[in-house]
């Protein structure tokens, strides 16, 4: 979708004319014509209308990447969607053929070593994985390279969980916990956080480590995730999430029970495929 098209869109959902859309930054007539696509409209022109009508850039973004983004990278964001739902659902065929084609398409280095790492998690053959590919991975969070901010480091470390040490994975999370209490930050960052610390719990949970204050930030995640989603019923999900884990933690194995019970009634057993038993 085109910048100007995009822009109409964002328009009829607020219920705007296209007078109220750009009025006091461009006239009425250019801004018809951005969209349908005869004229452009520059940056700043752009980042005013929407933040006028507090539209969400990367809401936005995400309705224009399609079409300025490379032919390349629209390949590797659709096999890594792919991916990513072979992950969450536990198909292992789907997940290796699908990483196998990221494997052979030219760039994207943090996507391969996603890729090589969740390969080797569902064959579970993390120990065969050579110190050159931990060595690159590990380089991905200097903390010179900003990494807590980074999209495509965020990614790399919720699959990359399993290499690294409980201590290792502590600091980190600490750091993580520390931007998100300490910055405003929009609703898709959010979830992006969001999925690490659903991670984290996973494997905590995995490597038996006890729930305990103050010593690994599992209770202080949960807290975190149940207090961010309580009135988002977008990122609901991880709200349910953040419960159950709780109540595996504390081995309630009647909540646990009846929280997979409900998901499974109310059609959202899919969802629920990946999480720890």
């Amino acid at each position: 979708m085109k910048i100007g098209k995009a822009l109409r869109v964002e328009r009829l959902k607020l219920g705007l004319t296209q007078q109220q859309m750009c009025e006091g930054i461009i006239s009425r007539p250019f801004y018809a014509k951005v969209e349908s696509g005869k004229n452009k409209i520059n940056a700043e022109s752009l980042f005013q209308i929407l933040f006028k009508h507090q539209i969400e850039i990367d809401d936005f973004c995400q309705l224009i990447q399609d079409t300025y983004i490379t032919k390349n990278r629209r390949v590797i964001n659709k096999l890594q969607e792919r991916m990513d739902y072979a992950f969450s659902t536990k198909d292992i065929d789907s997940l290796i053929l699908n990483c196998k084609k990221i494997m052979n398409v030219p760039g994207d280095r943090i996507i391969k070593l996603r890729t090589l790492v969740a390969i080797a998690y569902f064959r579970n053959e993390l120990n065969e994985i050579d110190n050159g590919i931990k060595k690159k991975i590990k380089i991905e969070f200097n903390e010179g390279q900003k990494w807590t901010k980074r999209p495509e480091s965020l990614r790399l470390f919720a699959n990359t969980m399993p290499l690294w040490s409980q201590d290792e994975l502590i600091f980190f999370i600490g750091r993580l916990l520390a931007t998100v209490k300490n910055e405003n930050i929009t609703e898709l960052m959010l979830e992006r956080y969001l999925r690490i610390f659903e991670n984290y719990l996973a494997t905590c949970y995995e490597r038996k480590i006890p729930m305990r204050k103050n010593s690994n930030h599992i209770e202080e995640i949960i807290d975190y995730i149940t207090n961010a989603t309580s009135s988002n019923v977008h990122l609901m999900i991880y709200r349910i999430n953040a419960i159950y884990m709780k109540s595996l933690f504390k081995n309630d194995k009647e909540k646990v029970t009846k929280i997979k019970a409900d998901m499974n009634d109310y059609g959202y057993g899919k969802l629920t495929i990946n999480w720890p038993n």
